[in-house]
């Protein structure tokens, strides 16, 4: 995978991340806090700035209360 595609792809997750976020009414704040992550870094990978690991998928699919494959880009 190349640079771009791997751009792409955070991009577009990061979008994905921020409207699953706003569809369960969270802020930067109460999120970061139940994903036990910091609100710059949620602010990162909604801007596709950020690569999470996959520890980190699931933190942000409990917190959320989704299952990973929610994340899925199609």
């Amino acid at each position: 995978m190349n640079d771009s595609q791997e751009d792409k792809i955070l991009k577009e997750f990061g979008k994905k991340l921020e409207k699953l976020r706003k569809a369960k009414k969270l802020s930067y704040r109460n999120f970061a806090y139940a994903a036990d992550l910091s609100v710059s870094y949620i602010q990162k990978l909604e801007a596709g700035d950020s690569n999470p690991s996959y520890t980190t998928l699931l933190k942000l699919a409990e917190a959320l209360n989704v299952e990973l494959n929610e994340f899925a880009i199609k």
